[in-house]
């Protein structure tokens, strides 16, 4: 939803024209003020209007929010800024001069049947359609982030021919190899209790994603582990998880050896504080603060490993 309002937004600004010598493009966590009001106050190039959109913005630190605060005084007549924020705290002094500023959108997360219709209808634009487990699939792999899903729907617009009907096989070739070799080495830390070498793959994974993707992926583990859990019971192994999962033999014997000595006590009790971390997450958009929470929670789970080698 963020990016089809960015799309409106450069339609108006460029119209018909040109805008690659007038479209500036910022990731907040890798820029400063002064870098960015710099490219603001600098005149379009044959055009009349220039663009900056400045993306995961949060708070600014004392010194940009001086230079931030010093050009929403007096703005550039011909360049339109863009902010782009997951949270955006009103009781401090610069998000109230800034909206006061500017022009405040709010984008809602879409959820359930109704993310999945913006799937369908995003991948018809970009020229292929989604069968409707090949959408359950993507969800359940980028989830919540709206603009990864969206990055990823491009990504396959390029990969398959115009007019394809993509499936399960699509995604998870051009979407879901890293991520399930992410998934395997996860489980494998977690099971073994590898504090270490889960604290590894975090801080691995946070050089290039967004903190929810870790708490999507462990949602995922954790599924895959209470199915299987309930498959080895009723005595079907390891061939029972391929075929329920739908997921290669070599990945069902992989789960088997990880649950086996996963007690359902544990299983439960790392679900329940998942959701807890889940929704701290959610209340900081200050990517430090949120790999502390995530870090926190690995040696919280590490430290309460009661379950772990009772089989229940």
């Amino acid at each position: 939803m963020r990016d089809e309002y960015l799309r409106v937004i450069r339609r108006k600004v460029f119209g018909d024209g040109p805008e690659d010598f007038n479209h500036d493009r910022f990731d907040w966590a890798e820029a400063d003020a002064p870098t960015i009001i710099t490219i603001a106050q600098t005149l379009p190039f044959i055009a009349e209007k220039r663009l900056v959109e400045i993306l995961n913005f949060t708070r600014p630190a004392e010194r940009d929010e001086s230079t931030l605060v010093a050009y929403l005084d007096h703005p550039s007549e011909s360049t339109v800024i863009v902010f782009c924020t997951e949270s955006a705290d009103m009781r401090t002094t610069f998000f109230q001069r800034l909206v006061k500023a500017s022009v405040h959108c709010r984008v809602d997360i879409l959820e359930g049947e109704e993310l999945k219709r913006w799937l369908h209808r995003r991948a018809v634009e970009l020229g292929f359609e989604l069968r409707p487990e090949a959408a359950d699939m993507l969800v359940e792999m980028v989830k919540p982030s709206m603009m990864r899903l969206s990055t990823e729907l491009e990504k396959i617009a390029s990969y398959v021919m115009p007019g394809t009907l993509a499936g399960a096989e699509e995604i998870r070739e051009i979407v879901g190899h890293s991520k399930e070799e992410l998934l395997y080495k996860l489980g494998d830390s977690i099971s073994q209790g590898s504090l270490e070498g889960t604290l590894v793959l975090l801080r691995r994974m946070m050089e290039t994603e967004h903190p929810v993707m870790f708490i999507g992926l462990l949602r995922n583990l954790i599924r895959r582990w209470t199915i299987s859990k309930a498959l080895i019971r009723s005595g079907r192994g390891a061939e029972g998880i391929s075929q329920v999962l739908g997921l290669p033999p070599f990945v069902g014997r992989r789960l088997e050896n990880q649950v086996r000595g996963l007690g359902s006590a544990y299983l439960r009790e790392l679900y329940a504080k998942l959701l807890q971390v889940d929704r701290k997450l959610k209340r900081t958009s200050d990517t430090k603060v949120a790999r502390q929470i995530l870090e926190l929670f690995l040696v919280d789970v590490r430290s309460s490993r009661s379950g772990t080698h009772q089989v229940v």
